[in-house]
């Protein structure tokens, strides 16, 4: 063997094994993320503060701040229930509009995206945009279709997915408004 064949090969396996400690490097560092588990959001806790940006455009706001109950809804569109659940959450906004509560559609994904997934403009209308890392602060364990209830005062007063008993009891107050709105 000559000495240039010899320093390729030499140059061939210093690459490799460079190769080979930066991916077990970057293993080891998302290993160590993977073991710190999400926790979910506790009740009575502020809401983190994150940025979001309006689907239908305007400024960058603070979902769930301080000043009105807010419901946030997380929906995927790759995931089948929340596309079923479009429809009824289509129906909840203007009874949450009459009862002062901001309803949130957030979501991470790109833009194009979310157009093709909701159907109707009432619905674009309430949506926003976060970066990944913002979600994952408001969405700890990036479950959908799933919502959080935030207080006026911007503290958690509960989370869990669409279809729960918390959430069915907002739907069945926010109609039992309107129907004693019609009798009176």
């Amino acid at each position: 063997m000559d000495s240039t064949t010899l320093q390729l090969v030499l140059a061939a396996l210093a690459f490799a094994l460079a190769g080979n400690i930066w991916l077990s490097l970057a293993v080891l560092r998302a290993s160590r993320r993977e073991r710190i588990a999400p926790t979910a959001l506790v009740q009575g806790q502020p809401l983190p503060a994150v940025q979001a940006r309006p689907l239908a455009g305007g400024a960058r706001f603070q979902p769930g701040a301080g000043g009105q109950a807010t419901v946030l809804l997380f929906l995927a569109s790759r995931c089948p229930k929340c596309e079923e659940k479009l429809a009824g959450i289509e129906r909840l906004l203007p009874l949450a509009r009459k009862a002062g509560l901001a309803l949130w559609l957030l979501s991470e994904e790109p833009v194009r995206r979310l157009r093709a997934f909701l159907p109707g403009t009432s619905l674009r209308a309430v949506t926003a945009q976060l970066a990944l890392r913002d979600y994952r602060r408001v969405n700890p364990l990036m479950s959908s279709p799933s919502y959080v209830f935030v207080s006026h005062l911007g503290t958690v007063e509960a989370a869990g997915l669409i279809g729960d008993e918390d959430w069915l009891a907002l739907v069945g107050q926010l109609a039992d408004d309107t129907a004693e709105e019609r009798a009176a």
